[in-house]
């Protein structure tokens, strides 16, 4: 045996590599002499003259005897970890060839494959977390709700959340498109529509407990939650007379839907959209009538233990009216509301004069058109 030299070229790059080979000579059937490569040696630091006694020990290896022709400790060195990297080498390629021997592949039409009962889960596992640290179970068992009936109330709150829709489209996507049903403490697989129509009444007589346990749990996950909140109304119609719904009235529909009875629902959220209050009145109820039951609510129960002052309170300039912003200033609360009037016209004389303004948050001038 002995060792050659092989220099192969990147035909990229145009660069040289040189590796080394332990190459065996034989004869083939015709007696033509021909080479052959035993191991592969990476490349050698060492200098040419010394290959032939590299090559003899390698052989003595290969070949398990004894040589008494080691007589360096440094070519004896570099032998041993030749052997012991082409044996790490040859051990990769057995397990390789023995896994491949024994596994079991069998090809697969991709066209003909199809698929049954698929389910969603990505949104459904965010959902569930958050539904467990806000601590959703404790508060609504606080509130008497049975492990099936918090388990149909999460399929509701949880399937408004990720597919806002009726009672009866969310009963239908849990039973058929979510893996959702997995994911509750007691099986509602077969859990008829129904349920679905029951566990709103159950969850809207408990909704102020409900709304401040949250607000609690809320403040204490966010710490970093801002003292202003932004309140507004909107209504929406029934398609039916509503006979016994003693809050659906006639009313101004802002879905232009005034020929139905409508409900007109109230909410105050803060600067992260997280909910402080909401409220379901009269759809012929008057959004600046709405107000002072509102800002009664929100002395009562949130801003003593949110906030260490009162918030800024922001509405549009339908709820906006002279008496309640006179209302706001009595209970102490600082506002931005849109004023209903055009009060730019009471400062003609302030606006003729002016060459240029200043931009607050830069403090640079910016001339006038």
């Amino acid at each position: 045996m002995f060792i050659k030299e092989c220099v192969t070229k990147n035909k990229k790059t145009k660069t040289n590599y040189i590796a080394h080979k332990l190459v065996e000579s034989y004869r083939d059937s015709d007696g033509k002499p021909k080479h052959r490569v035993i191991m592969s040696l990476g490349t050698l630091e060492i200098s040419r003259r010394r290959w032939k006694e590299l090559a003899f020990i390698l052989e003595s290896r290969i070949s398990g005897q004894q040589t008494f022709m080691e007589n360096e400790a440094d070519i004896a060195s570099l032998a041993d970890e030749i052997m012991k990297h082409n044996t790490f080498i040859r051990t990769i390629a057995q397990n390789k060839s023995e896994t491949k021997e024994s596994s079991d592949i069998q090809p697969i039409d991709l066209n003909s494959v199809t698929s049954a009962l698929h389910r969603s889960l990505g949104p459904e596992l965010v959902a569930n977390t958050y539904w467990e640290r806000l601590g959703f179970d404790e508060i609504l068992k606080h509130c008497g709700f049975s492990p099936k009936q918090a388990s149909l109330a999460k399929a509701v709150i949880l399937g408004r959340l990720i597919n806002p829709d009726s009672e009866y489209a969310t009963w239908q996507w849990f039973q058929n498109n979510t893996a959702l049903v997995e994911l509750t403490n007691v099986d509602l697989s077969g859990i008829g529509k129904d349920g679905f129509y029951e566990i709103g009444d159950l969850l809207l007589e408990n909704k102020e407990t409900i709304e401040q346990s949250l607000l609690k749990k809320e403040n204490t996950i966010f710490s970093n939650r801002t003292n202003i909140f932004l309140y507004d109304l909107t209504n929406t119609y029934f398609e039916g007379t509503c006979n016994n719904n003693n809050k659906a009235n006639r009313g101004h529909s802002k879905e232009k839907r005034s020929d139905c009875p409508l409900v007109t629902l109230a909410i105050m959220i803060d600067s992260l959209g997280f909910p402080i209050h909401s409220k379901i009145y009269d759809g012929n109820k008057g959004e600046p009538a709405t107000l002072n039951d509102m800002l009664v609510q929100l002395e009562k129960d949130t801003y003593t233990f949110v906030l260490s002052d009162k918030p800024v309170l922001i509405m549009d300039r339908g709820i906006a009216t002279k008496e309640n912003i006179e209302l706001i200033k009595s209970k102490g609360f600082p506002y931005t509301v849109i004023n209903r009037r055009e009060t730019e016209k009471d400062f003609p004389k302030e606006f003729e004069n002016i060459k240029s303004f200043m931009c607050l948050d830069t403090k640079t001038e910016i001339d006038s058109p």
